[in-house]
C-alpha cells in the first residue's frame, strides 16, 4: 500500500468514525430531550364552583392490579389510577372541598391478591368499600385485611349497615342496597322504614345497588322523597342536549333521585360532587363525572405493592405457562373451568353470557348436528365430541385464540405489564361465527359488551 493510500484510507476510517460519534452523540440528546419533555397527562377537568363534598368511586377492578399490554389498557393499572385519585383529591381539597374514596365493588378476583389490594387502597386514601355479592365470597379474607377502611355489607333488612361522610355543611349517609328484590313487599316495607329515621337536617342519603339502569329506573321512583342519590352498576343513558362539551357526565336525575353510574371501566373514577344552597337550608345540587387515567404516570408507593405482589406470583405464573405450553403445542382441549380457576371473575361472567350456553340452545332447539357444534362448541370443533352440554359453548381459547399457539401462550407466563402490545380478540374473531349468513345484525359495537369481562 502506497503512503498516498494509507492517507486516504485514514481520512475515511476518520470521517466514518466522526459520523458514528455524531450519531451516538445526536441520540444522547435526543433522550435526554425525551426524558426532560415527558408529556404532561391531561389536566383535571373541575368545575369553577368548588363543590362542598366529594365522594370519588372506583368498582369493577375484579382483582387485577395490572393490565395486559392491549392498546389503550394500560391506563387501567393501579398505580396510575392511584395518581389519579390523588391527584384529584389533593387539588380538590386545596380549594376547600371535602373529599372522601370510596371503592363501589366488584373489586376483589382470587383470595391470593386481597391482602395486596387492600394494602394498595390504604395507601391511596380509601375510607368505605362497599361489598358486591360477588365480593362477598371473599369475606373472611376482605375483613382479614381491611384494617381500617369501612367495610360496608349489602343491606340486611333487620340491620341497615351505614357509613357517613362528615363534611364542612353537610354529610352523606352512604347505605348498600345490594341485588334488591323486585317485588318483596316486607323487604321493602322494612328497608324504606329504616331509610326514613336516617333523614336528618344537612344531611344526604346515598344507596349503592348492583342493578342495570332499567331497574334502576324503577328503584328510583320507590325510593323517592327518602334518597337522594342512587348509584348502579350500570351506564347513564344521556340525551344529545344532556351530554356536556367541557366534562364527561356521569349521572341525571330521574324521578327526584340523582341516578349516577359506577365505573365499568378499571381506569375510571366517578367523581359525585354536592354543592350546598346557603341561601336554603335542606337544598342542594348534585353532579356526576367521569375522570380518567390515562396519560397519568404510576405511583410509586402502589406499584411497589403491585411489583410485591407479581414477585410472589410469578412462580405460579410460570407453572401455569409450562401446563398451557403443554396444552397448546398437542392441539388439546382446554376447558373453561381451567381458566376460571385463576380467573374466577372472567369465568363467573362468562357463565352469565350466552356463549356458556350455546350446546344447550342448540340441544333446546334441536339442532345437534355437525354444521352448529362447529362454532357452538368448542370441544366438538378440536376434538368431533361433546362430552359435556352445560356451562360449555364458545369458551376461552375460541376468543382468545393465542392460547392455541405454543409461541403466544408462553406470554401467560410473563405478568401482564411486560406483555407485549397486542389484540388478539376482534372483529375477524367474532365474525368467523357472526357471519352474515348465521348473524346477519351482528354489529361488534353492540355484541362486545355483553361479553366483555
Amino acid at each position: 500500500m502506497t503512503q498516498r493510500k494509507a492517507q486516504e484510507r485514514l481520512i475515511q476510517l476518520g470521517k466514518m468514525s466522526g459520523f458514528v460519534l455524531l450519531v451516538l452523540f445526536a441520540g444522547v440528546v435526543f433522550n435526554l430531550w425525551r426524558a426532560n419533555n415527558k408529556p404532561l397527562p391531561p389536566k383535571i377537568e373541575l368545575p369553577k364552583e368548588p363543590p362542598d363534598l366529594t365522594l370519588l368511586f372506583t368498582a369493577n377492578r375484579q382483582g387485577k392490579l395490572e393490565v395486559c399490554g392491549c392498546p389503550g389498557k394500560r391506563a387501567e393499572d393501579l398505580a396510575k389510577v392511584a395518581t389519579l385519585i390523588k391527584d384529584t383529591a389533593n387539588e380538590m381539597e386545596r380549594k376547600g372541598t371535602s373529599v372522601a374514596v370510596v371503592e363501589g365493588g366488584d373489586f376483589v378476583g382470587g383470595s391470593d391478591v386481597v391482602p395486596y389490594l387492600l394494602k394498595a387502597y390504604r395507601l391511596i386514601g380509601y375510607q368505605c368499600i362497599a361489598l358486591s355479592p360477588r365480593d362477598q365470597k371473599r369475606l373472611s379474607v376482605i375483613r382479614t385485611s381491611a384494617n381500617g377502611i369501612h367495610l360496608l355489607l349489602p343491606t340486611n333488612p333487620e340491620s341497615l349497615q351505614t357509613f357517613q361522610f362528615r363534611g364542612k355543611v353537610f354529610n352523606i349517609i352512604l347505605v348498600n342496597l345490594g341485588q334488591p328484590p323486585d317485588k318483596d313487599d316486607n323487604f321493602w316495607q322494612r328497608v324504606l322504614s329504616q331509610l326514613q329515621t336516617m333523614k336528618h337536617p344537612n344531611t344526604l342519603l346515598a344507596a349503592v345497588a348492583y342493578v342495570d339502569r332499567n331497574r334502576a329506573t324503577e328503584l328510583a321512583k320507590k325510593l323517592r322523597g327518602i334518597v337522594n342519590i342512587l348509584i348502579m352498576d350500570d351506564s347513564v343513558p344521556l340525551s344529545a342536549d344532556e351530554i356536556s362539551p367541557v366534562m364527561y357526565k356521569a349521572g341525571k336525575e330521574v324521578s327526584g333521585v340523582f341516578l349516577a353510574a359506577l365505573p365499568q371501566s378499571r381506569s375510571t373514577v366517578l367523581s359525585l360532587m354536592v354543592w350546598a344552597n346557603r341561601e336554603r337550608g335542606d337544598s342542594y345540587r348534585i353532579d356526576a363525572q367521569w375522570l380518567q387515567s390515562t396519560g397519568r404516570s404510576d405511583d410509586p408507593q402502589v406499584k411497589k405493592v403491585v411489583d410485591e405482589y407479581y414477585e410472589k406470583r410469578q412462580e405460579q405464573l410460570e407453572r401455569e405457562m409450562q401446563q398451557l405450553m403443554k396444552i397448546a403445542s398437542q392441539k388439546a382441549y382446554l376447558p373453561p373451568e381451567f381458566c376460571g380457576k385463576c380467573h374466577q371473575p372472567q369465568y363467573e361472567q362468562w357463565l352469565s353470557t350466552g356463549h356458556a350456553h350455546a350446546i344447550e340452545t342448540l340441544e333446546k332447539q334441536k339442532r345437534m348436528d355437525k354444521s352448529c357444534l362447529t362454532c357452538h362448541s368448542l370441544e366438538f370443533r378440536m376434538r368431533g365430541i361433546v362430552t359435556e352440554r352445560k356451562k360449555r359453548g364458545v369458551e376461552c381459547v375460541d376468543c382468545h385464540v393465542e392460547l392455541q399457539d405454543p409461541a403466544t401462550a408462553q406470554m401467560h407466563g410473563q405478568r401482564p405489564g411486560e406483555r407485549p402490545t397486542t389484540k388478539i380478540v376482534n372483529e375477524k374473531v367474532c365474525t368467523s361465527c357472526h357471519d352474515q349468513q348465521n348473524s346477519p345484525n351482528f354489529n361488534l359495537q353492540t355484541y362486545l359488551p355483553k361479553v366483555t369481562h
